[in-house]
């Protein structure tokens, strides 16, 4: 390599020309012939690896009439000049990617050959080559293999964020210049895998449901809905274990929408329910696109087809006017309860900053150390006196325990489920 630089950026003012040392055989010449245009790529890319620059396609000419390429270059990846927009103000300094470098070689095929030749070799590049040791992160040179591919879908399933993935293949590998690309490659690895199932989503969930119905078992239940495209728009389930669950603890049900996933950003709105060893069971699982009355409707009503057991007795939910209509119309006769940890959660919001933080562990006595109506009654007016206007004025039924209204039968239930307001906190 003739000259020398110890920067990396493009060399062009001095005139200075490198000259890659590879083997002869290693190195294109002029009239070396290839059977295809992708065996000449490869052949090029391999000698670019060796000499530590990367290489991209160019330009092209086609047939008249067969429309086949019979005129190719490959050029140097520095290759082309960088345009700079003086109107445009840029807060990032990056580094000059493209310096026009003049290194390429051109493939032509002749009339009557099926082989392509090189027809010119330009070696001589304007800027230093890239160390060894990064030079397989160059674009063209970097390669995800099929067992990362495979890793990388498998850990996509447990929902494995990409930096994440990318650290472990950096300690699988024993160390990031051991892995053959980047972070945007896996990116781009999964756009397109998502690109190839988009549209197909309908399709591949009931697939994967009537599977669970007849391979394992027959009372697995389900219900999709497209949105005409051929993606779903909502989903239910329920396995057999959940509707015997049901049957034996459906008094008293837990409704959640507050999760959210995070590839189709649709909402995961499981509804629980409280065994009698007080731990929470799964009863049904939904996805839903949009939270509407129509939609929580839709919901209830798949929610009461699949379970044997009649209209749950008491409901829990976060405080949504939307759930509250649909419970109304789907389930006229259930009590409708808010969650505690919601209501305790707007607290700090409602309260004066020093009244919340003389009296909030009396608040939390009123609300959790009481077993009937009349002793919650006088604690929580001594605690409201003394630190003033909550803002709504609650009763016993704002905290009255589910166990002494709909599940009487079984005396322990979680503390998270087993609390609730009836009403509006304004």
């Amino acid at each position: 390599m003739s000259g020398g630089s110890e920067s990396d950026d493009c060399v062009t003012a001095n005139g200075m020309v490198y000259i890659p040392e590879v083997r002869n055989e290693e190195t294109p010449t002029v009239g070396m012939k290839f059977d295809s245009l992708d065996l000449a790529y490869n052949f090029y890319n391999r000698y670019a690896f060796l000499a530590g620059f990367g290489i991209r396609l160019h330009s092209s000419f086609r047939g008249t009439y067969k429309k086949e390429i019979l005129r190719k270059e490959f050029v140097c990846c520095k290759q082309g000049a960088y345009r700079k927009d003086e109107t445009r103000e840029r807060k990032r300094q990056r580094g000059i990617s493209r310096c026009n470098c003049k290194a390429k070689i051109v493939v032509v095929k002749t009339n009557g050959s099926k082989k392509y030749a090189i027809s010119l070799f330009a070696e001589g590049h304007n800027h230093k080559m890239t160390d060894s040791e990064r030079v397989h992160l160059l674009r063209s040179h970097r390669r995800i293999s099929d067992s990362t591919k495979v890793l990388t879908k498998q850990l996509g399933s447990v929902n494995i964020p990409i930096h994440q993935k990318v650290s472990i293949f950096e300690v699988q590998s024993g160390g990031m210049d051991k892995i053959d690309f980047i972070k945007k490659d896996i990116y781009n690895l999964e756009c397109s895998v998502n690109g190839k199932l988009r549209n197909h989503d309908v399709e591949l969930v009931t697939e994967y449901f009537m599977a669970e119905q007849k391979k394992k078992n027959e009372a697995f239940y389900f219900k999709i809905e497209g949105d005409g495209e051929d993606k779903f728009s909502r989903c239910f389930w329920a396995d057999a274990t959940s509707r015997r669950a049901y049957r034996l603890y459906g008094d008293v049900v837990v409704f959640d929408t507050t999760f959210n996933t995070n590839r189709y950003d649709l909402k995961f709105a499981p509804i629980l329910g409280v065994n009698n060893h007080g731990q929470k069971i799964v009863l049904a699982c939904t996805f839903l696109s949009k939270e509407t009355t129509e939609s929580f409707i839709w919901m209830f009503e798949e929610f009461k087809k699949a379970m044997q057991g009649g209209e749950p007795k008491t409901i829990i939910t976060d405080q949504d006017a939307a759930i509250t209509r649909a419970i109304s119309i789907a389930f006229p006769t259930t009590f409708h309860r808010l969650c505690i940890w919601h209501i305790t959660s707007k607290f700090h919001v409602k309260l004066p900053h020093s009244a919340y933080k003389e009296y909030w562990r009396e608040f939390q006595k009123a609300i959790w150390d009481t077993d009937n109506k009349d002793e919650f009654d006088a604690k929580w007016n001594i605690v409201v006196t003394k630190a003033g206007n909550l803002g709504f004025q609650p009763t016993h039924e704002t905290f009255l325990p589910l166990e002494c209204q709909a599940a009487k039968e079984r005396k322990v239930l979680m503390l998270s489920s087993s609390n609730t307001y009836q009403g509006e906190i304004r």
